[in-house]
């Protein structure tokens, strides 16, 4: 049996509106953690944040506030976000792309394709979150490629090596102690800037 989606629902009033999406998540197959109105002032990640597969807001009207807030909790966690709302504006749509709303909803719900556009925002999610893994990842290879050619060139500088003598000292660094050849690269060149 599939494990029901887990949800943190974020309003900004307790009418009528806000039980029909709680319901209307439920009958949806959704388990909705928690309900928490930010009206209140509430701006500290719920308990149950940690676990939550989606964060799910109800606005009558997009404010800073409430994407701040939202943009605080992602921060720590990130987590796809579904807004629904009444603001149409321009500048509510931009800032809540920006603080990264994977689903902005004018207009209000339709229970029966609630669960389809949680989903996609879900998938959506997932998508980008790879996409981001692999270019940090990037990233990262180009700048260990980077400190590793910086400690070849003081190698070959300071002991009169070839590049290949220089590459094979800091992969044996590396190997011997169980570090990775960035790790020692940047050891080594941590050592020439304290001798210089």
């Amino acid at each position: 049996m599939k494990e029901k989606t887990k949800v943190i629902l974020v309003i900004d009033s307790d009418d009528e509106n806000s039980c029909e999406l709680q319901e209307a998540l439920v009958n949806n197959g959704f388990d909705v953690l928690e309900t928490i109105n930010i009206k209140q002032g509430r701006l500290e990640a719920p308990e149950y944040y940690q676990s939550a597969s989606a964060l799910i807001g109800q606005f009558r009207q997009v404010k800073t506030l409430y994407l701040d807030t939202i943009a605080s909790w992602v921060q720590s966690k990130p987590c796809p976000v579904i807004l629904f709302t009444n603001d149409d504006s321009s500048d509510a749509i931009d800032k809540s792309v920006k603080i990264g709303v994977n689903a902005y909803i004018v207009d209000g719900f339709n229970s029966q394709r609630i669960k389809t556009i949680i989903e996609i925002a879900i998938s959506r999610f997932k998508r980008f979150q790879s996409i981001a893994d692999e270019l940090h990842k990037t990233r990262q290879q180009l700048e260990d490629r980077k400190l590793i050619d910086k400690a070849k060139g003081i190698l070959m500088k300071s002991k009169n090596m070839d590049e290949q003598e220089a590459y094979n000292v800091i992969r044996k660094m590396a190997m011997d102690k169980s570090k990775s050849m960035a790790d020692i690269a940047q050891s080594l060149i941590d050592v020439m800037e304290m001798v210089i």
